[in-house]
């Protein structure tokens, strides 16, 4: 991050975009070494938050701005294989949140981006990794989801991409914690093409 601050001392950064936190192997917690879970906690928190400071302090200082912290649907409750990857994107999801309170009169906009399961290359790899045909099926647009980031960057602190309503809290709020962790365990199960574990 000092270096990418170094390569643009010159330049007036108007919109930092953190977008760099693909967990390419969902696995068991203890299936993943601690060097893998501490990758991850890098990318996805130490990441943002000194991104955010480093360009988020000029931006206030001028007035004008914008930061979006690209999140996940992983967010929103905790779920098998999902530990650490869950947490750093709830970590994301919070700050962004925080930010957007902070700055929200300071002319700098921040957008905490949830995204639901995206055609990336991060997909594409854990595809060809599992030999797997590729299928773009329900998966949104790259392209879709950032031009939707960027026409409600003033609509924060938070926008659930593809969402009926985007603006709207957790869709599982309604729900019991328990229930919550149950549901995206299930979903993360489906997702990695296993069978959902369906004991209490």
């Amino acid at each position: 991050m000092a270096e990418l601050e170094r390569r643009t001392a010159d330049l007036e950064i108007g919109l930092l975009v953190y977008n760099a936190g693909a967990d390419t192997s969902s696995v068991a917690f203890l299936d993943r070494d601690i060097d893998g879970h501490l990758d991850l906690v890098r990318r996805n928190c130490s990441g943002p938050l000194e991104a955010a400071h480093r360009f988020g302090a000029p931006m206030v200082a001028r007035g004008r701005g914008g930061v979006v912290l690209v999140t996940s649907g992983a967010a929103w409750a905790g779920g098998a294989t999902l530990a650490t990857y869950g947490a750093t994107k709830a970590f994301d999801l919070i700050l962004a949140e925080a930010l957007w309170a902070e700055w929200r009169d300071s002319g700098v906009d921040v957008l905490g981006l949830v995204l639901g399961r995206t055609d990336t290359p991060s997909h594409r790899r854990q595809a060809e990794a599992k030999g797997d045909a590729y299928d773009t099926a329900g998966l949104a647009d790259p392209y879709r989801v950032a031009e939707e980031a960027l026409d409600h960057l003033a609509d924060g602190p938070t926008w659930i991409s593809g969402s009926p309503d985007p603006t709207a809290g957790s869709p599982f709020a309604a729900m019991k914690r328990r229930d919550a962790v149950l549901a995206m365990s299930r979903g993360a199960a489906t997702a990695a093409g296993k069978k959902a574990d369906g004991r209490h």
